[in-house]
């Protein structure tokens, strides 16, 4: 199958949207150590400093700026264009050096790390990376579905992270259809670990076709969290594919 050009505008669905909406809270931690981004509708970030590690805003913000700044510049190459599952790899691979050789800045010798997912969206699929315990779920027809799977040993220690070693990070990585009504979530484990899938999917139902709706469905997610006693910082992203004209 011949795939689009990267270099021209993408083509969508013309009776179909994209559309966006974050949330993010400290709770009750004194700093915030999550970071999201993106660009154009197309490429969504979500990172989450190491706890236990200094430098964990700087690793979250390195981390995603990198994943986005890889997308952008990426992309021109056909190559990976062609294959998005080698081009997340190529993706976590550039934020992972960038991360990893920040320790040899004076200040930052003890190290630093993050968790990351990154969502890619195409004219009818999606295709998601992460390493960490940051996930990412799909929300179809009332039922949520976590795609992710968390990165952790049996002592709920992590397993895989940005930053730590220079070679042989390998992100998972999912694709799947993108129909109308989809909500993908991206959320770091300050909200994927407190708000089960059948309560995600509750909150998501009405989220409506609107940015503001999906904002106000960010909040009440993160509102849930706090609720269920979630005291980490809390980091949501929606990203949803409307019918136009609704």
């Amino acid at each position: 199958m011949e795939l689009g050009d990267p270099l021209l505008p993408t083509v969508r669905d013309p009776s179909a949207a994209i559309i966006f909406a974050g949330g993010q809270r400290l709770g009750g931690r004194q700093h915030q150590e999550d970071y999201w981004i993106n660009f154009n509708d197309e490429c969504f970030a979500v990172a989450d400093g190491v706890g236990g590690m200094p430098h964990g805003g700087m690793a979250a913000q390195l981390s995603a700026e990198t994943a986005i700044w890889g997308y952008k510049h990426i992309r021109s190459r056909r190559f990976y264009w062609q294959d998005k599952k080698l081009f997340l790899k190529r993706i976590f691979r550039s934020a992972n050096i960038a991360v990893w050789q920040k320790r040899r800045e004076t200040g930052f010798e003890q190290g630093l790390a993050a968790t990351l997912v990154v969502a890619i969206i195409g004219p009818k699929n999606f295709w998601v990376g992460s390493v960490g315990d940051s996930a990412a779920y799909l929300v179809r027809h009332g039922v949520a579905t976590k795609l992710t799977v968390d990165d952790l040993d049996e002592a709920g220690l992590l397993t895989s992270v940005v930053g730590t070693n220079r070679y042989g990070l390998v992100p998972q990585v999912v694709s799947e259809r993108f129909l109308p009504g989809d909500t993908l979530l991206l959320s770091t484990d300050g909200v994927s670990k407190y708000v089960p899938e059948g309560s995600l999917a509750s909150l998501l139902a009405a989220s409506g076709d609107t940015t503001a709706s999906l904002t106000q469905a960010a909040q009440l997610l993160l509102d849930a969290a706090q609720e269920a006693g979630s005291s980490d910082n809390l980091t949501a992203c929606l990203i949803k594919k409307v019918v136009r004209g609704r």
